[in-house]
């Protein structure tokens, strides 16, 4: 059943549009204004949101630039209702994303007509969308020969792409369009968002780049003998600038330790072990890393207080493209620590993993001081 959210300040006009939706099969839920009708839709996101402009708390303008600043409610189709529309006003309405716009008073059949036009436009949408993926599919299917993993690569790197870019356009579009209008706390919030997206699509870009010359027989991998704790260090600090509102990063380390390593490797074998403990534990929890050295290896270990990884998936863990049955929601392509593994073997190193469901997960890399040459 299509869910529309109704946010208009004045009860009498709300209710009978309530009661008309109702009528028509629709399941619909009102709010009295724009910032209960916010939450509202942040809560239980809706199919469809018809939103008047005039109102206390928030006003419509401003409904729509936070629908349009949420991943989840950014494609939704809103209509705009208003008791004066001037050109101005739909321009305005229009530059921010609004679908259309109803004058009051409007007729039921003028609300429905509007309603369906915009349902249909989104499910043409999602059908072009699926007739694309279709295309995709059937397009690498004839490829298989050349490997299957690049093909699942492809299909998992344009799926989860379109998060960080819808993120990097919608709050560039609002910063550039709104300057003078948000608060220095929402331009703060927006530049956070936009970096923290650019971030993503670079991590995303390194691990298919470097699985992609892997294969291909094309990946440098040259060592050299190099002073790890300064790039790991500056690594947890690059992590600990983007993620200092929710978690804290700490370092242990000895103030200088060679390894003969290659330079892109062990950027790799770092952020994916951080980047995995940042996003699989909770808000205001804490990452230890640790770097340490012992007469046959050099030891790098990261630690969480994260929802740690099923026995059953273990075995598994290191596979492209695995995700352990726990992960959820939580957003990633499953390349990490296979990229981790990969490195580390090439190193003749191995890979400890000391992890219980619910009480968080260490990850520990040790790589041999005299490592395989060739």
């Amino acid at each position: 059943m299509v869910n529309i959210l109704v946010i208009e300040d004045e009860a009498q006009i709300r209710q009978d549009i309530l009661d008309w939706l109702f009528f028509e099969g629709y399941a619909a839920r009102g709010a009295e204004n724009g910032r209960v009708g916010l939450d509202a839709a942040l809560q239980d996101p809706p199919d469809l949101i018809i939103c008047d402009i005039a109102m206390p708390e928030m006003d419509g303008y401003n409904v729509l630039i936070e629908v349009r600043s949420t991943p989840l409610l950014v494609n939704t189709p809103f209509i705009f209702t208003t008791a004066a529309a001037s050109r101005e006003d739909m321009r305005q309405g229009m530059s921010l994303g609004a679908d259309d716009y109803l004058t009051k008073p409007f007729s039921r059949a003028e609300l429905l007509t509007s309603i369906e036009a915009q349902l249909a436009k989104k499910a043409a949408l999602q059908e072009q969308m699926r007739h694309q993926l279709n295309a995709l599919e059937i397009s690498l299917a004839g490829e298989r020969e050349q490997s299957q993993l690049k093909t699942r690569l492809v299909a998992m790197f344009s799926h989860d792409f379109i998060n960080p870019l819808n993120a990097i356009m919608t709050s560039a579009d609002i910063l550039q369009t709104f300057e003078e209008k948000l608060t220095p706390e929402r331009k703060r919030a927006h530049l956070t968002r936009i970096t923290d997206s650019v971030r993503v699509l670079t991590q995303m870009l390194d691990d298919m780049m470097l699985v992609a010359k892997a294969e291909s027989g094309q990946l440098d991998l040259a060592s050299e003998r190099l002073d790890v704790v300064g790039p790991i260090t500056a690594f947890v600090e690059e992590f600990q600038l983007v993620h200092s509102e929710t978690h804290t990063l700490t370092l242990h380390a000895p103030a200088r330790l060679f390894l003969n390593i290659n330079p892109k490797l062990l950027r790799q074998i770092v952020a994916n072990l951080i980047s995995n403990a940042v996003k699989y534990s909770p808000s205001g929890s804490d990452v230890v890393i640790r770097l340490e050295e012992t007469p046959e290896t050099v030891d790098l270990s990261v630690q969480d207080s994260g929802i740690g990884i099923p026995e059953t998936a273990l075995k598994t863990l290191f596979e492209p493209f695995h995700r352990a049955s726990n992960a959820g929601y939580t957003k990633g392509m499953g390349l990490g620590l296979a990229i981790v593994k990969y490195a580390v073997d090439h190193y003749g190193g191995r890979i400890e993993i000391q992890s219980a469901v619910g009480q968080g997960t260490t990850v520990i890399v040790h790589l041999p001081r005299k490592q395989p040459t060739g």
